[in-house]
């Protein structure tokens, strides 16, 4: 049987109506996190709690409101990853995110060890 469990970075999730994350099994599912430089820093934190690091991710999907900066800042991504093991990427402009001035939301899935 699979085990579902929760996970919370923020008390506020809760009041908003998300979870930072979701268990199953092995496999962790991480809600998009805005700011490129905040976002990397809360999936970090997230991946830590759960006893893995950027090596594990093994999806990442990247929103943005705006391709060229984001396509101009995306070096910023092998601060966090082994250019050689870098995770299925997808990037993604759309019109806006949950909040006009937000640029960038990444979420990823993990495999854990």
């Amino acid at each position: 049987m699979r085990v579902k469990r929760v996970f919370h970075l923020n008390p506020y999730e809760k009041d908003f109506g998300y979870s930072q994350a979701v268990l199953i099994d092995k496999t962790l599912y991480i809600s998009g996190s805005v700011a490129a430089d905040a976002a990397y820093s809360n999936i970090r934190r997230t991946l830590a709690a759960h006893g893995a690091d950027f090596e594990e991710v093994v999806k990442e999907t990247i929103y943005t409101t705006d391709m060229n900066a984001l396509l101009k800042a995306s070096d910023l991504r092998f601060e966090y990853y082994d250019k050689e093991r870098l995770p299925t990427t997808s990037w993604l402009q759309v019109q806006r995110l949950v909040d006009p001035g937000f640029l960038v939301e990444i979420e990823v899935v993990a495999e854990l060890p």
